[in-house]
C-alpha cells in the first residue's frame, strides 16, 4: 500500500514537534524547580539535552518495537537493556570505578552521554568551594565532579553531537526494520 521508509520515516518526523513541546514544557518547570543558575548558555544546553535524550528514548522504543514479533518481547527485552544503561550511566558505578574490561560499555551508553552532559552543563565549569562528607581535604566543584566520575567541562562540545549520533542510530534502525523487517505470518 506505502512505501516503507517514507512510513517510518514519517513516524519519526512526527514525534519531533511533540517531543520538542514536552521538552521545553517540562525544561521550564524542571529548571526552575532545581533552582540551576539561570543563564542563556546554560539554560539552553539543559533544553537541547533534554530534548535530544527524549527523542533517544523514543526511537530507542520504536526501534525495540520494529525488531522483535511482539510488544511483549520488546518490553522484556528493553527491560534488559533499560537495566544495563542504568547501570553503566557513571552514576551508580563511577566511570573510574568501573573495571577496564567494561568501561567500552559506559562509552556504549546512551544514557551516561546524557548524564555527563547535564551534569557537566550545569556545574562543570563552576569552580567555587565544596565540602565533601568524610573528606578533610578541601575541593571544588569541577575538582570533586574531575576526581569521582571523570567528568570534564572540556568535553561538553562533543556530548552534543554523540547524543544526535545515538538519535539517529535508533531512528535508523528503527527505518530499517520497518523495511526489511517482517513478522506477519500468512
Amino acid at each position: 500500500m506505502y512505501s516503507a521508509i517514507p512510513y517510518a520515516l514519517a513516524q519519526v518526523l512526527i514525534e519531533v514537534p511533540y517531543v520538542l513541546v514536552q521538552a521545553t514544557l517540562y525544561g521550564l518547570i524542571t529548571y526552575s524547580m532545581l533552582q540551576f543558575q539561570w543563564t542563556a548558555a546554560k539554560f539552553f544546553w539543559y533544553l537541547y539535552i533534554l530534548f535530544i535524550s527524549f527523542l533517544i528514548y523514543t526511537f530507542y522504543r520504536m526501534m525495540m518495537v520494529a525488531i522483535t514479533p511482539n510488544f511483549i518481547l520488546a518490553s522484556i527485552c528493553s527491560a534488559f537493556f533499560y537495566t544495563l544503561f542504568n547501570l553503566f550511566t557513571g552514576f551508580l558505578i563511577p566511570r573510574p570505578d568501573i573495571p577496564p574490561w567494561w568501561i567500552w560499555y559506559y562509552w556504549f551508553c546512551p544514557l551516561a552521554w546524557t548524564i555527563y552532559g547535564l551534569v557537566v552543563s550545569q556545574f562543570g565549569d563552576y569552580s567555587g568551594p565544596m565540602e565533601v562528607v568524610g573528606s578533610t581535604v578541601p575541593t571544588t566543584i569541577q575538582g570533586y565532579l574531575c576526581h569521582t566520575f571523570g567528568f570534564r567541562h572540556d568535553f561538553l562540545a562533543a556530548v552534543g553531537p554523540v547524543l544526535v549520533l545515538w538519535m539517529m542510530l535508533f531512528a535508523g534502525i528503527f527505518i530499517f526494520a520497518i523495511k526489511f523487517l517482517n513478522f506477519q505470518r500468512r
